[in-house]
């Protein structure tokens, strides 16, 4: 393939006569999970798999057509629906983005009143990942007669077990907020109860507690300046839901 082709918009696949071209199949990957597309992506025939599942989704559209299925009662009520749901969030965001942009003044206030805010303390942890709130007991039931590491080694199924599980140094904003929300409240030495996210149960060891980082003052002001606008957007947000509701009558039942 030229360098010319690979610029162009080509057609890539046929489903009758509808042609499929790069930027379809672009639009395709950007439209489901992209842990899936780099999964597919990474094995030989990867594209090709993905490109199989669009030709069948076409297909889909086709049977569809065939059968008249948007005429349907069930596919009517599902399609108003979502054309609610969908102008509900367009109406949100428009009512978001009438919001004022905070003044500098304001920004220098909330930087002077808020300071120790932007701080950014950096921890060192290890944890214990297992499947269950029961297994994260028994993890913490073994830390009575065994180390830390070698109940990591022993149970997590983390990558980091290798490590005894330690996670090295890390600050707010890299882990999911439920172990960070455990994590940043805790004391040098300590180990949590068992604390759940989307990975499982955790049990986590506090190392150490290192040196404050203190931002520049240009990533201090662009993180004040993100925090009042969405203050500002919610307190905009309120008032224009408190003037729709003085044109209509609303009534709470329960």
């Amino acid at each position: 393939m030229t360098e010319k082709q690979e610029t162009q918009d080509i057609v890539i696949a046929k489903v009758g006569d509808k042609e499929i071209k790069n930027s379809d199949f672009a639009l395709f990957l950007q439209s489901i999970d992209q842990g899936i597309v780099r999964h597919f992506m990474n094995q030989p025939d990867g594209f090709k798999t993905i490109l199989e599942e669009l030709v069948n989704q076409e297909l889909m559209l086709n049977l569809a057509k065939e059968k008249n299925y948007e005429n349907d009662e069930d596919f009517t009520k599902t399609l108003e629906m979502t054309k609610n749901n969908l102008l509900k969030s367009y109406a949100y965001q428009k009512v978001i983005n009438e919001a004022a942009e905070p003044s500098k003044e304001e920004i220098d206030k909330f930087v002077e009143e808020h300071k120790s805010d932007f701080d950014r303390p950096f921890v060192n942890a290890s944890h214990i990942l297992v499947k269950t709130e029961e297994e994260a007991n028994e993890a913490i039931k073994k830390l009575e007669e065994k180390s830390f590491e070698e109940v990591a080694k022993e149970m997590s199924t983390c990558p980091s077990k290798e490590n005894g599980g330690n996670l090295g140094d890390f600050t707010k904003g890299q882990m999911v907020k439920e172990f960070e929300d455990a994590v940043f409240n805790m004391k040098e030495g300590e180990i949590s109860k068992p604390v759940k996210t989307e990975f499982g149960y955790h049990v986590i060891k506090l190392n150490k507690i290192n040196s404050v980082q203190k931002p520049d003052d240009d990533m201090v002001r662009e993180e004040a300046k993100k925090e009042l606008m969405r203050q500002k957007q919610l307190e905009h947000y309120k008032k224009v839901v408190e003037e729709l509701k003085k044109k209509t009558k609303v009534e709470i039942l329960v």
